[in-house]
C-alpha cells in the first residue's frame, strides 16, 4: 500500500505544540477545589462538560461535550480560574463551540473539533448557536466569554490570529411595551401571593408549623428591604442591631424623614416628662382633666440634631458587598422582630447541641440522651435515642403497628450508621466518635455553597436545624445538623415540580405553604420581593446610590434590571415634567385677573372618607335592584355582574325583581350543575367556572332568601356583604394566565396633590350648580335618602 505523506506548514506545528504544552501545564496546576476528579466531566462545585440543555442529574453520556474539545476545555477551565460566574462564562463559550460544531457535523463538513485551526465561521456559528439555546442575557454572556476565548488562543498562540467581534449585543432595557409587560409579570411578585403570606404570618405560632414559620418569616425579613433569597440564611441569632445616631445622620443611611419624625417624637416624649411641648391639659366645667389629641407631626418643631434609636439587622451580602446593618423603616420593626423571635425559638436546640459539641470533646448529651454513664452498653432503642430519634412521635408502643413502624425506623437509622443490630453493642464513647463523624464539613462553621466565604456557626446561626426538622412526613433526627437552603424556601412557594420515580408523576402529598393553608396554586418566589421593593424606591425618586446602599448592590449600574415602574408611571412623570416646564415658562407671562382664571379642584378619592355620603351619590336600575356608585368613582368594573358587586341593593317588597332574582337562581343551579360535569370529564378550564358560579348560587340564593323573609319589612335596602373584590380585568387576567401586580404608590406625588375636605367639595358643588336649571324628568328614587338606615343580611 502506498504511504500517503501530509506537509503541515511550521505554524500549525506550533500551534498544535502549544496546544500540548498549555494542557501539560494546566494538570500541573492547583485544582479549583479538592471536591473533584480531574478525569472525571462532573466537577462538584465547579462545573459539568456537558451540551447545552444537558440533564446533570442523569449524566447521560450522549449529552457529554465531544472528546475532541474536552482536554482543551478542562485545562482553560483550571487556567482561568475565578469566581463562579467567570467559570460560568467560560463553559458558555466552550458549549457554544462545541453546538456550533454540531451543526457542522450535520452537514458532514466536520467530524472533529480542533482547537488550533478554529475560525471566525466557527466562532459565528457558535454565538448563533448560543442565541439559540439561551436567553438574551445568558447569550450575551457566552458571547463575551467567545471573545475572551479568542483572545486568548490568539495571544497564547494556539491558533492564527484573526479580528473577531462580539455580534450578540446586550439587552437593551424597554421599559415599556410587550416585552417589558412579560418582564414585568415574571419579576414581579402576586399580590394575592403576598397577601395570603401576610394572613399566615399573623396567625399564632401555635398553629405553624416549622416549615411555615421558616417560610413566613424568612418572606417577612426580606419585604423589609431589598434581598438576596440565600442571604438570611447567613443571619446571626444575635441579628437584630440598634444604635443611637443623630438624626440627620440616619437620614443620610437610608432612613426616611418620616421614620426620623417618628424616632425624634418617640425620644422627645421619653425626656420631657412634663409632656407640655406635646400635649396640654384643660380643666372642664365639672373639674375633670381633659387631655387634648397630640398635634400632628407637621405641627411639632423637629431638632435634627436629636439622638435617635435606629434598628436594623445585621446583614452579609454576596457577590462583593460584604457585612453593613441594614436599616429598617419603622414601620416594620414589629414585624421583622417577630419574624427573628421565632426562627430564634426554632434553632434554639439545634444551637445548643452545637454548642455541646464545641465546648466538650465528650458525647454531648442532649435531651432524648439516656442517662447512662460514657462506657456503658446501650440496647437498640437507647442507641436510637442517643442517635437522636424521638420514640415517643411513634405513639402507644403496645400497638403492634406503632412497635413496628418503630423498630423499622430504627433499624433503618443503625443500618445506615453502621452500627449492628443487636443490644449491648456500642456506648455512648463509641457513638460520639460516630456522631462527630457525621458533621457537616468545616464544622463548627457552616458550609454555604454561597456567600463569598462568610463565615457563621452552627451554635450562632439563626436558622441552625436538624435532619427533617422542616419536613411534616419525616421524623427528625436531634443529632444531625441541617441549615434550610434557598431551595427549601422556593420550593414551599409553589406548587410542587418533584416527581415520582417509579410513575412518573407529580409526587402526591408535598404541598406548597398556599396549599396547606388554603389558597390554591399560589406562586412566588423569593427574588421577586427584591424586585418589588427595588421599583417601589425608583418610582417614589430614591437616587441611584442610595437604591444600592438599600439593596447592598456594589454596582449601582445594575439597578436598573430591578426597576419594572410601568407606562403610566413614566406617563405620569413625563406629565409633570412637562407641567413644570410650562409652569416655569408662564411666570414671566402678565398673569390673568383672578376672575377670568378657571377653577381646578384636585380631589384625590384616596385622601376622603366620606365617598359614599349623599354629596357624591348616583343611582340606577338593575335588574335585581339597583346600584349605588360614587361621582368620583372609578367606571363600573363588573358590568353585568351586579349579584357580586359592593354597590350593589335590592328593595324588600318588590315582587317583579324578587322572581327575576328567582328565575335566575334556577338558570344558575342549571349551569352550576353541568359545569360540575365538566370539571369531573376533565375539561380544561372548567374548575374556574365552577368555582365562580358556585359563589354566585350560593349569593342568589342568600338574597332570595332574604328577600322573602317575613320579618324584613317591605321598603328596607338589602346590600350581601363579604364579596370578592373580583372585576372583569381580574377575570381575564386569570383565564390568560396572568397575575395581579402589587399596586406600586408614587407617594411623593399622593402626598403634593392638593386635599380637599368632603365639605368644601359640597359647598363648591352646590355654588357652581346652583343656578343650573332643573331637569323634571329627574328619577329619584324613594329609598335613596334613607340609606343610614340600610339593612345587611349578615347583620343577624
Amino acid at each position: 500500500m502506498t504511504n500517503v505523506f501530509v506537509f503541515k506548514p511550521k505554524h500549525e506545528l506550533e500551534h498544535e505544540q502549544n496546544l500540548r504544552d498549555f494542557i501539560e501545564f494546566s494538570l500541573k496546576l492547583p485544582p479549583l477545589n479538592d471536591k473533584y476528579d480531574y478525569e472525571s466531566h462532573y466537577w462538584e462545585k465547579v462545573g459539568n462538560f456537558t451540551k447545552f440543555g444537558a440533564n446533570s442529574r442523569q449524566r447521560n453520556p450522549e449529552e457529554l461535550l465531544d472528546e475532541s474539545v474536552l482536554p482543551f476545555a478542562k485545562a482553560y477551565m483550571v487556567y482561568g480560574g475565578g469566581g463562579k460566574a467567570a467559570i460560568d462564562t467560560r463553559f458558555k463559550a466552550i458549549r457554544a463551540i462545541e453546538a456550533g460544531f454540531s451543526r457542522k457535523k450535520e452537514t458532514g463538513d466536520s467530524t472533529r473539533i480542533n482547537i488550533t485551526k478554529l475560525t471566525a465561521v466557527d466562532f459565528n456559528n457558535a454565538a448563533e448557536a448560543a442565541r439559540e439555546a439561551l436567553g438574551a442575557g445568558a447569550a450575551y454572556q457566552a458571547g463575551r466569554g467567545l471573545g475572551n476565548l479568542h483572545k486568548f488562543l490568539v495571544e497564547k498562540k494556539i491558533m492564527t490570529g484573526f479580528t473577531w467581534k462580539n455580534p450578540i449585543n446586550k439587552p437593551a432595557d424597554k421599559p415599556v411595551g410587550d416585552e417589558a409587560d412579560v418582564a414585568r409579570q415574571n419579576k414581579m411578585p402576586d399580590e394575592n401571593a403576598i397577601m395570603a403570606l401576610a394572613a399566615i404570618t399573623s396567625r399564632d405560632t401555635e398553629q405553624l408549623s416549622p416549615r411555615d414559620i421558616n417560610t413566613t418569616s424568612t418572606m417577612a425579613i426580606m419585604l423589609s428591604a431589598p434581598s438576596r433569597g440565600s442571604e438570611p440564611l447567613y443571619l446571626l441569632d444575635s441579628c437584630i442591631a440598634t444604635d443611637t445616631l443623630n438624626a440627620r445622620e440616619a437620614i443620610k443611611q437610608g432612613l426616611s424623614e418620616d421614620d426620623a419624625k417618628e424616632l425624634i417624637l418617640a425620644e422627645m416624649k421619653k425626656q420631657k416628662a412634663n409632656k407640655s411641648s406635646l400635649k396640654s391639659t384643660t380643666i372642664d366645667e365639672s373639674g375633670e382633666v381633659v387631655e387634648e389629641e397630640e398635634p400632628n407631626l407637621d405641627d411639632v418643631k423637629i431638632e435634627w440634631d436629636t439622638k435617635i434609636t435606629v434598628k436594623g439587622l445585621k446583614w452579609y451580602s454576596g457577590k462583593g458587598y460584604g457585612h453593613e446593618n441594614k436599616w429598617l423603616p419603622t414601620v416594620v420593626y414589629e414585624v421583622v422582630e417577630k419574624a427573628v423571635a421565632r426562627l430564634k425559638e426554632q434553632s434554639k436546640e439545634a444551637r445548643e447541641f452545637a454548642q455541646m459539641l464545641e465546648d466538650s470533646p465528650n458525647f454531648p448529651r442532649h435531651r432524648l440522651c439516656p442517662d447512662v454513664p460514657e462506657d456503658q452498653l446501650l440496647t437498640m432503642d437507647e442507641v436510637a435515642l442517643a442517635l437522636g430519634l424521638d420514640l415517643s412521635t411513634y405513639g402507644d408502643l403496645s400497638d403492634r403497628a406503632n412497635r413496628k413502624q418503630l423498630q423499622t425506623s430504627r433499624n433503618q437509622l443503625l443500618k445506615r450508621k453502621g452500627i449492628e443490630r443487636k443490644d449491648f453493642v456500642v456506648s455512648l464513647r463509641d457513638l460520639n466518635d460516630i456522631v462527630r463523624k457525621g458533621l457537616p464539613e468545616g464544622f463548627p462553621y457552616i458550609p454555604f455553597v454561597k456567600g463569598d466565604g462568610v463565615k457563621v456557626k452552627w451554635s450562632q446561626s439563626l436558622y441552625a436545624g436538624f435532619s427533617n426538622s422542616l419536613d411534616w412526613k419525616k421524623t427528625t433526627l436531634f443529632t444531625e445538623l441541617q441549615i434550610p437552603t434557598i431551595n427549601t424556601l422556593n420550593e414551599d412557594l409553589a406548587p410542587t415540580k418533584k416527581k415520582n420515580r417509579t410513575t412518573g408523576e407529580l409526587a402526591s402529598g408535598v404541598k406548597s405553604i398556599f396549599q396547606r393553608w388554603g389558597y390554591g396554586d399560589l406562586v412566588i418566589t423569593s427574588h421577586q420581593l427584591r424586585h418589588m421593593l427595588d421599583t417601589m424606591a425608583a418610582v417614589n425618586g430614591m437616587d441611584a446610590d442610595m437604591r444600592a446602599k438599600w439593596a447592598m448592590r456594589s454596582d449601582p449600574t445594575h439597578n436598573k434590571y430591578y426597576d419594572h415602574t410601568t407606562p403610566e408611571e413614566y406617563g405620569a412623570d413625563f406629565i409633570e415634567d412637562r407641567e413644570a416646564q410650562i409652569a416655569a415658562n408662564e411666570l414671566a407671562a402678565k398673569t390673568q385677573p383672578e376672575s377670568s382664571k378657571p377653577q381646578v379642584i384636585i380631589a384625590t378619592p384616596r385622601t376622603i372618607q366620606e365617598l359614599n355620603t349623599r354629596a357624591s351619590l348616583s343611582a340606577h336600575t338593575t335588574d335585581f335592584g339597583m346600584c349605588l356608585t360614587s361621582y368620583m368613582a372609578e367606571p363600573c368594573t363588573k358590568y353585568r355582574d351586579c349579584i357580586n358587586c359592593t354597590e350593589h341593593v335590592c328593595i324588600k317588597g318588590d315582587d317583579g325583581k324578587c322572581e327575576r332574582i328567582r328565575q335566575r337562581l334556577k338558570k344558575e343551579e342549571k349551569l352550576l350543575r353541568k359545569d360540575e360535569k365538566a370539571v369531573e370529564d376533565g375539561v380544561q378550564g372548567a374548575k374556574q367556572f365552577y368555582e365562580r358560579r358556585a359563589k354566585t348560587v350560593k349569593r342568589f340564593d342568600e338574597l332570595l332568601s332574604t328577600m322573602e323573609n317575613p320579618d324584613i319589612p317591605d321598603g328596607s335596602l338589602i346590600k350581601l356583604k363579604d364579596i370578592e373584590d373580583v372585576t372583569l380585568l381580574d377575570r381575564a387576567m386569570d383565564a390568560n394566565g396572568k397575575k395581579r401586580l402589587p399596586e406600586i404608590v408614587n407617594y411623593q406625588r399622593l402626598n403634593n396633590s392638593q386635599e380637599v375636605s368632603v365639605d368644601e367639595l359640597v359647598g363648591i358643588e352646590s355654588k357652581v350648580t346652583e343656578d343650573a336649571p332643573v331637569d323634571d324628568e329627574d328619577i329619584f328614587f324613594d329609598g335613596i335618602d334613607e340609606l343610614d338606615e340600610m339593612y345587611f343580611a349578615e347583620d343577624e
